[in-house]
């Protein structure tokens, strides 16, 4: 059946993106990537990737880019630290999922997984967070709120329009990097290999969950095949505080550090800093006070609903950073 299927997915060139695409391809589907920098999405066509121009805001572009796809994915975002203009968060992630679901439908498209966000759903207050809890806090930044407002973008589509459309949240995902740069987590594993990453942001004892790019990846391809249309599932992974996660990272490595932890308001002093040089310099900056105060929180996620409504199966966290580990210092040589 994969042979016969043809798969459209926005945000192809991204760190999870790229990943999904690699195995779509290896299942036999036929790839169609919607991209908006042709250059950057050369390597998806040296993998006999189908490229189609096209932006978030152009419906008919989309509706052209759809045609004669059965399935789409839905990556696409803005998820930068910083924009000038919030509204620019929205414009890409509400009413970027708003035109792309209309042109899906318009074209014909049967079913739909759109990438949400973990964070969408808060830290974990007053308890582990799931799919039901209800947010404890207000979101930290434009980017949580934005998502959230693409969530129900989704639920409209599903209510209104009768649209088999199926919403996914990774959480903090690592893994090899297939080409630029790697995700957050994966570039803190990088630079700590490499002896330039000594810092706890917080304290020890702050948790988060992390989940393999392959286990985010399998949970998009069974959230098509199996997911109920309008749920959310949290492609969640392994609770672990930042001391658990580096001592594990530096039993796999062989290389153990001394780690230093910042507290929040070192933190925060060094975020207006940076914040403030870098707007001078006409740059974005890396890191902001709503992000320090985000990070600042545990982040524990249960991951029961995708294991037991899609089957996902999760990767023992030693054996991804393991692999993730090897892939950087294989690159390295």
């Amino acid at each position: 059946m994969e042979g016969d299927m043809k798969v459209a997915i926005t945000g192809g060139t991204g760190f999870i993106g790229a990943h999904l695409i690699r195995a779509l391809l290896d299942a036999g589907y036929s790839v169609r990537a919607v991209v908006r920098n042709p250059e950057r999405a050369k390597r998806l066509e040296a993998w006999g990737v189908e490229l189609h121009v096209a932006e978030l805001s152009d419906r008919e572009a989309l509706q052209s880019a759809f045609a004669g796809c059965q399935q789409l994915y839905h990556m696409a975002a803005c998820a930068s630290v910083w924009e000038r203009k919030s509204e620019t968060y929205f414009n890409v992630n509400a009413h970027g999922t708003d035109n792309t679901l209309w042109a899906a439908k318009v074209a014909g498209i049967k079913r739909v997984v759109v990438t949400s966000s973990g964070g969408v759903m808060g830290p974990s207050v007053s308890g582990v967070v799931s799919e039901k809890k209800p947010r404890d806090l207000n979101y930290f930044n434009a980017y949580e709120a934005s998502k959230a407002a693409s969530d129900l973008v989704v639920l409209r589509y599903v209510v209104e329009e009768g649209m088999h459309v199926v919403l996914v949240s990774p959480t903090r995902v690592f893994g090899p990097y297939l080409w630029g740069e790697p995700a957050s987590v994966s570039l803190m594993i990088k630079r700590y290999i490499q002896g330039n990453w000594r810092l706890i942001p917080g304290g020890r004892h702050w948790k988060g969950n992390y989940v393999d790019v392959q286990d985010v990846v399998q949970g998009h391809m069974k959230a098509m095949e199996r997911g109920r249309p309008g749920s959310n599932y949290m492609l969640a992974g392994h609770n672990l505080t930042y001391g658990e996660f580096f001592k594990t990272l530096a039993d796999v490595s062989g290389q153990e550090h001394t780690m230093v932890v910042a507290p929040i308001w070192l933190q925060m002093g060094f975020a207006r800093v940076h914040a403030a040089f870098a707007k001078l310099r006409g740059k974005r900056p890396d890191l902001t006070t709503e992000w320090v105060r985000r990070g600042n929180y545990h982040w524990e996620v249960s991951p029961m609903r995708s294991i037991e409504e899609l089957g996902v199966q999760l990767t023992p966290f030693k054996d991804s950073l393991r692999r993730t580990v090897d892939a950087f210092i294989s690159k390295q040589h």
